[in-house]
């Protein structure tokens, strides 16, 4: 579930930070909203819309996944919640800003098979460690303990409209890693 879930986070990625305090209100930043991407390729030829939520120090990523090539016949939701403050600013060498940042795993995820296949397959092989799943309910999922509250760090691009994250486990990633031209790295605000 490690691989998975951080192939989730290394590709869609970003965030802002809103500190709280007591008796302050929640500050918001330039990524308050919903961000998402367009129908991209996996590698196993399924295909995924993914969607980053920002609201305070709050980060949910869903991750869609859909059976078929068009992203047209959906198979699962996973819902990831995060938290996440931003860094110190950044330039990238195109002259646009963004910041550097860091990431908290939770201790889980919510699932929801929302195709017949995904259901078959879910009992089948136990997903979450559990059977009993049924078509369009979702299943609150622990997390690996050695990933629960683990810290990621990354970097964020944003242009317009546009956020090209990058995230690592160990460290910031190089400005320079930032990819614009990929698909499954760009959010659009909604």
């Amino acid at each position: 579930m490690k691989n998975i879930f951080l192939i989730i986070i290394l590709s869609l990625i970003l965030f802002s930070c809103g500190e709280k305090e007591e008796a302050e209100e929640e500050t918001t930043t330039e990524l308050e909203g919903t961000w998402k991407t367009a129908c991209y390729t996996n590698s196993d030829n399924s295909t995924n819309i993914d969607t980053f939520i920002f609201a305070g120090n709050t980060w949910t990523i869903k991750a869609q996944r859909y059976s078929d090539t068009a992203c047209a016949t959906v198979y699962k939701l996973e819902e990831i919640p995060l938290t996440f403050s931003i860094g110190d600013a950044v330039t990238f060498a195109n002259g646009k800003t963004g910041h550097k940042f860091t990431v908290t795993l939770g201790s889980t995820i919510k699932v929801t098979p929302q195709s017949d296949s995904a259901v078959s397959y879910f009992n089948t092989s136990r997903e979450c460690g559990v059977n009993g799943w049924v078509l369009d309910t979702t299943k609150v999922c622990d997390i690996d303990e050695d990933e629960a509250g683990e810290t990621l760090y990354g970097v964020y691009q944003l242009d317009g409209n546009k956020l090209y994250p990058k995230v690592d486990d160990d460290s910031y990633p190089p400005t320079s890693t930032v990819d614009t031209s990929d698909t499954e790295g760009t959010f659009t605000k909604q």
